[in-house]
C-alpha cells in the first residue's frame, strides 16, 4: 500500500492504518536508532513509541503534509533521532577539573567596560573609513535600528535582500580589518 493512501486513512482515523505503519518500521528503526546512536534496545523501543506518537499526531493536525517529501521512514528516523539527541544533551553534565584563581572568572566592572568601549571605538572608527555604502547600510541598521526593507528604499536598492548580501559584505570587510 502507498505511503499517501496510508496517511489519508490516518487522517480518517484507520487504526489499522496506525499499525501497518508501526509494524512496518518498527524493526529497521530499532536497529537503526541502536547501532548509529549507541543506545539500548530499550531506550530505542522508547524512542520508537515517542516517534510514532509524534508522526500521527503530525499527520492529524496537518502538518505531516508539509514534511511529506522524505517519506514515512526517513520522517521517524529524524523525529527519532531528535528525540535521542535532544535526551542525551539534557542528560549531559559538564565538569570542570582544574583549578580557578582568584581573578581568573572575575573583571572589574571597569576594566569589562573599558574594553568595551574600546571595541565599539575601534568598530566605529573602522566603519567611518570604509565609507558609503558600508558606513551608511551600517548605521541605518544597527545605530537607527532600521529593518532592510527600509534601508532599501533609503538607499534606493531594489530589494531588502540586496541590503542585507551588502551588509554582510560590510561586517565581513570590518572582522578583516579589526583583526
Amino acid at each position: 500500500m502507498s505511503e499517501s493512501s496510508l496517511i489519508v486513512r490516518l487522517k480518517r482515523g484507520d487504526q489499522q492504518a496506525l499499525e501497518q505503519i508501526y509494524s512496518d518500521y518498527r524493526q529497521s528503526f530499532i536497529v537503526f536508532i541502536t547501532n548509529t546512536h549507541n543506545c539500548s534496545e530499550e531506550q530505542a523501543i522508547d524512542i520508537y513509541q515517542y516517534a510514532i506518537l509524534s508522526f500521527y499526531e503530525n499527520v492529524v493536525d496537518g502538518s505531516f503534509e508539509e514534511m511529506n517529501i522524505a517519506g514515512i521512514k526517513t520522517y521517524l528516523y529524524s523525529i527519532g533521532k531528535n528525540k535521542l539527541l535532544g535526551d542525551l544533551r539534557k542528560n549531559t553534565r559538564i565538569t570542570f577539573q582544574g583549578e580557578f584563581k582568584e581573578g581568573d572568572l572575575i573583571l572589574e566592572d571597569d576594566e569589562f567596560e573599558i574594553e568595551k568601549i574600546e571595541k565599539y571605538d575601534k568598530v566605529r572608527e573602522v566603519i567611518n573609513a570604509m565609507g558609503d555604502p558600508c558606513k551608511r547600510i551600517l548605521e541605518l541598521y544597527y545605530f537607527n535600528k532600521l529593518p532592510n526593507e527600509e534601508i532599501a528604499e533609503i538607499m534606493g536598492y531594489n530589494t531588502a535582500k540586496t541590503v542585507k548580501n551588502l551588509k554582510y559584505k560590510c561586517i565581513q570587510r570590518i572582522k578583516k580589518l579589526i583583526e
